[in-house]
């Protein structure tokens, strides 16, 4: 009989959700929300992963998590925080060490076989993933119809609920801080760096810096406000239209530190391997480079 009920009162919930979109902070998105709770606290399940399914209706089953315990997750290293937003909303706050591959706008099917591609590529590793979209809704469902596509166990796959949203009331949840990531930091010497013939690098100290000196064919990214959206989406447009995949890229900042970090977080992002992102050890600091300055 308490199955039964549970079941009635999530299914109610998810005709109420599947009618609010994922961008919407309608009426229906707090109903769900509040079915949910008390459904939660009339069971006695924990705050933790809580399921909302619709059993025997032919629906699709959905699970969620809190915000707080996917900041937790990220911080973690163990479960993949899957940020689904388009990069303009990615860009302005994120939670940190998630990962982006974005549904959004919805429309676009290329965006699904995106996501399906990396999925098989990195997300087959029998880890829990965490799904934030703009509000739980909407995105994090396509996004988890995708992923079953790619054969990743639906017992894994989770909504953040209430998605950035309910991020956005959480202290310190959302950060365009990308310096602190759990990210294996590869470092290179500059002289083996200014060696290599057509070697990819990118400068990323402030522009009146750079025109006073820099390596010669090197790329510049004004990262010295690393936390910058503004400066993290240039970054971004750079590695997009400018930069080889497939080659090693090396990140020139003042020191070797916090410029450096975030631009290989962010190429991260672009879908470049960070086994092929490199910083010059020591920056502009060191004398080779130094020696090696053009204007």
């Amino acid at each position: 009989m308490k199955k039964k009920f549970l079941s009635a009162v999530l299914v109610s919930a998810m005709t109420v959700s599947m009618i609010a979109g994922c961008s919407s902070g309608s009426t229906g998105e707090k109903k769900e929300s509040a079915a949910v709770e008390s459904t939660v606290a009339a069971e006695g399940t924990t705050a933790g992963e809580v399921t909302s399914a619709a059993e025997n209706t032919g629906k699709e089953e959905y699970q969620f998590v809190p915000a707080e315990d996917a900041v937790k997750a990220a911080a973690d290293g163990k479960t993949h925080v899957l940020d689904v937003r388009e990069w303009s909303n990615y860009g302005a706050g994120r939670v940190a060490n998630s990962e982006w591959c974005p549904i959004f706008p919805l429309e676009d099917e290329s965006l699904a076989d995106q996501m399906k591609a990396y999925a098989e590529e990195n997300l087959k590793d029998g880890e829990k993933i965490y799904i934030i979209c703009n509000s739980g809704q909407r995105g994090a469902q396509k996004s988890t119809k995708v992923l079953e596509e790619a054969g990743i166990d639906a017992g894994l796959i989770y909504t953040v609920e209430g998605g950035a949203k309910a991020l956005a009331k959480e202290k310190g949840a959302l950060t365009t801080n990308r310096a602190e990531e759990g990210i294996d930091w590869q470092y290179a010497k500059a002289a083996d760096v200014i060696a290599k013939k057509d070697a990819q690098i990118v400068d990323v100290r402030d522009d009146d810096t750079y025109a006073g000196g820099h390596l010669e064919n090197s790329l510049q990214v004004n990262l010295k406000d690393f936390e910058s959206a503004d400066a993290q989406t240039a970054m971004y447009e750079l590695a997009a239209e400018k930069l080889n995949k497939e080659e090693p890229v090396y990140f020139l900042c003042y020191s070797g530190n916090k410029c450096a970090k975030t631009a290989i977080s962010v190429l991260k992002d672009a879908g470049f391997d960070e086994k092929n992102l490199f910083i010059i050890e020591n920056g502009a600091k060191d004398g080779d480079v130094q020696a090696a300055f053009v204007k």
